[in-house]
């Protein structure tokens, strides 16, 4: 199904490491940072061939490094997803009480539509209005559109609640908006989703605004029917797994067999979308957000490899699709290359190129979820230069990689500096922003944290009543 996804390996292989190195250099640092945040890359979206370059790139670091492949006799984890391309803007057609002719409305300014499944049209559906949870049918009818004016949440608890989950069965899920109007929309943008959560039956979400909206909450329109035409097709992408196993030390020889995941997230969000000026810079690089973590994790996986097994055994993971929702991190949860009762600790690399001047400036860097467990306070004791997020506010620890390990119950936290990036998802990412002095000490921190680790010297633990899940 996925075998599209070997191509661009073979085609895109030459791409230079930089010179083999076990301790972590500067040159090396920039020079994965030169080719992971270069123009050609175009901000590496999810599901792009750049993405491909990038992890085929990856691969080659790792097997260079000595470490092993962590997918059987592959680095690669493949991540099914699928994408929607469209044909043309939908079009909605309305009728009202006795009316023969249907009236269109404008898309984007009048309505707009959430596709959940494969890109059809639906038949001519009758309307029913639910004001009410009890205003709700019977049994479920894909000759109906069902008419809903509470917040989509609360929209779907009311069919979950009467069995309809996911609004499954009927034709059409609509909210109403009366008191707003959008912005003309032409053909939608490709949509991608995580294919073992799609489902083929899902009807469509319509948000119909203004005085059409109105009309129909009125009971004043009485039929609609959504055209929309279109092609939903499997999508390669995949994560990147290296491992060196642990061979345990003559005391404990059962460290062997527990599993420190190291991880960064190589994606990024891709050009800007829509017209820009003749010239103007379109591309998202990406630098700090994350190729500096890949770097940086890439150095790691050099220095690690380089040295004496490991006691325990050490994953590398570089996971797709993080900007879409963390997707490839939680496919790697649900599909993991070890056993997950094994994994006691996540440590993740995010953004970790510019300094943050409340984290101490230059060369500091923060654990989030310091407070959480007892790894921020044994590294602090070990001597590595690691200290507490000081920006809570802006929730790290709940928006990285490690919180899907978190939500598996597993120790999970983040090394980074980037709480203070002017540059988050701009197209001034770039590799010129960074501080490859800054980088080159976290850097240095993050390996004697990994060595602290993998040695079996320091075991992580929640601290009393973690892990707590949402934020603070």
């Amino acid at each position: 199904m996925f075998l599209t996804a070997l191509l661009p390996i073979v085609l895109l292989a030459q791409d230079p490491l930089p010179k083999a190195d076990p301790d972590i250099t500067r040159a090396a640092l920039l020079h994965h940072l030169k080719f992971l945040a270069s123009d050609e890359l175009k901000g590496r979206g999810t599901a792009t061939p750049e993405s491909a370059r990038a992890s085929a790139y990856i691969a080659r670091s790792l097997e260079r490094s000595g470490v092993q492949p962590g997918q059987g006799r592959s680095y690669f984890q493949s991540v099914p997803l699928l994408t929607t391309s469209f044909d043309g803007p939908p079009q909605l057609s309305v009728w009202g009480e006795g009316e023969e002719n249907a009236r269109a409305l404008e898309n984007g300014v009048e309505f707009s539509v959430s596709v959940r499944g494969d890109p059809n049209d639906t038949a001519v559906l009758r309307v029913v209005v639910v004001q009410e949870e009890e205003d709700l049918p019977r049994e479920a009818d894909p000759n109906l559109a069902l008419v809903m004016h509470s917040s989509r949440r609360k929209s779907f608890s009311w069919l979950e609640a009467h069995g309809f989950e996911d609004g499954i069965g009927f034709g059409l899920i609509v909210r109403v908006r009366p008191t707003r109007t959008g912005q003309p929309r032409s053909v939608p943008r490709p949509r991608v989703e995580r294919a073992w959560l799609a489902a083929e039956d899902k009807p469509d979400v319509l948000t119909v605004m203004g005085q059409a909206a109105q009309d129909l909450w009125d009971g004043k329109l009485e039929r609609l029917q959504l055209r929309l035409s279109g092609q939903r097709r499997a999508t390669p992408e995949r994560n990147v797994v290296g491992v060196l196993k642990g061979v345990g030390t003559p005391g404990r020889p059962g460290l062997k067999d527990e599993v420190i995941v190291l991880s960064a997230h190589f994606d990024h969000v891709g050009p800007l979308r829509g017209e820009a000026p003749e010239g103007a810079d379109v591309i998202r690089n990406g630098a700090d957000d994350d190729a500096s973590g890949c770097a940086v994790l890439m150095e790691l996986a050099e220095a690690l490899g380089a040295g004496p097994p490991p006691a325990r055994t050490v994953v590398f993971l570089f996971c797709a699709a993080e900007e879409l929702g963390m997707w490839g991190t939680y496919y790697y949860a649900d599909n993991p290359s070890v056993p997950l009762e094994h994994i006691v600790c996540n440590l993740n690399l995010e953004m970790l190129g510019m300094p943050d001047e409340l984290a101490g400036g230059p060369g500091k860097v923060w654990l989030t979820g310091f407070e959480r467990t007892n790894l921020g306070p044994l590294f602090v004791e070990a001597g590595l230069d690691v200290g507490p997020d000081m920006r809570p506010e802006q929730h790290f620890f709940e928006r990285s990689d490690n919180i899907v390990f978190v939500k598996k119950g597993i120790v999970g936290q983040t090394l980074s500096t980037g709480g203070d990036n002017p540059n988050y998802h701009q197209v001034s990412d770039e590799v010129e922003t960074l501080d490859f002095d800054h980088m080159w000490g976290c850097a240095r921190a993050a390996l004697a944290a990994a060595r602290l680790l993998a040695s079996g010297d320091i075991t992580p633990a929640w601290n009393k009543g973690e892990p707590k899940l949402g934020r603070r």
